[in-house]
């Protein structure tokens, strides 16, 4: 069987090119994936004929019992601890300017350029949905997907569980005209989720020269009280101490979530704490020490 990232970067690919040939495909994705995970031409082909086979067997749909809650724990255990040994085995020039640089730390993007906790929400169904964007480099983030979380979707099942994996070949935009928007990003998302709908119509479903305000793209992503220019970090201490305990090295608090977030006081800043706290009782089973830091709020 294809790894779900590869086969849906495919069939993204193709339905944004209709027609593309094989050649072209091929070298489509050998320009955008790590060398050491680019398929060969034969492989496409494989996938490209996969796709385009009418008999083959629908997903058996299955009900998150008990036993989806147990998978939920060893699918985050999973996600967690090997999209941080692919970040620390990253060579740091694959990483975006100006973080490619021989003085960026080692353990830097192992600690700041996680997505393991907003996959660990979308699992508990605390967020529609997880955006990996590319803004972390291109072959970074298709390598991530690829080795890390479509290993754990398999592994544990979860698209019969309802969760969808996506790579974004079409243009998704921001009204910040100098965003460069979320083309060549994933959307890892709960089709269960009541904002499923929002998560599809902004990200999912293909509007040329559309451009989304940044409140409607956060609500997508279900953040509470999206837009503005305020910050909100969920800082994960566990996660910090194990890095901390693995390279031997002090090291900046892991981020486990980040997103905008309008000016809070009185009672909007009460909502945002509501959240927060809702956040630790869906995860309390998990038992791992996360922190909320802001900044102009």
């Amino acid at each position: 069987m294809a790894n779900i990232a590869l086969r849906e970067m495919i069939r993204a690919l193709r339905s944004e090119s209709p027609g593309i040939g094989l050649k072209k495909l091929t070298a489509q994705l050998k320009a955008v994936l790590p060398d050491d995970m680019a398929p060969e031409k034969k492989s496409v082909k494989e996938i490209c004929q996969h796709l385009d086979d009418p008999e083959q067997p629908a997903i058996q749909a299955k009900t998150r019992d008990d036993n989806f809650n147990s998978r939920i724990k060893a699918s985050f255990e999973m996600i967690r601890d090997t999209e941080r040994a692919y970040l620390l085995a990253l060579d740091k020039k694959m990483l975006p300017f100006p973080t490619n640089s021989a003085d960026t730390p080692d353990w830097y993007a192992a600690s700041q350029l996680r997505h393991y906790f907003e996959i660990l929400l979308t699992l508990k169904g605390k967020k529609p949905c997880t955006l990996a964007a590319m803004m972390s480099g291109e072959k970074v983030i298709n390598g991530m997907i690829l080795q890390c979380l479509a290993p754990m979707m398999e592994q544990f099942e979860l698209e019969s569980y309802g969760f969808v994996l996506r790579y974004l070949a079409h243009d998704v935009l921001s009204v910040q005209p100098m965003h460069p928007g979320f083309k060549g990003g994933w959307i890892f998302a709960d089709k269960q989720s009541d904002k499923w709908n929002k998560v599809e119509d902004v990200f999912l479903l293909p509007h040329p020269g559309r451009r989304n305000p940044e409140d409607v793209i956060g609500a997508a992503l279900g953040y509470p009280m999206p837009g503005g220019k305020g910050s909100v970090y969920l800082i994960d201490n566990t996660e910090t101490s194990e890095l901390e305990r693995i390279t031997g090295e002090e090291v900046d608090s892991v981020i486990g979530m980040e997103f905008f977030c309008i000016k809070c006081n009185g009672e909007k800043l009460m909502m945002l704490h509501k959240w927060f706290s809702e956040c630790k009782v869906a995860i309390k089973d998990i038992e791992i020490d996360v922190g909320v830091d802001t900044q102009g709020l």
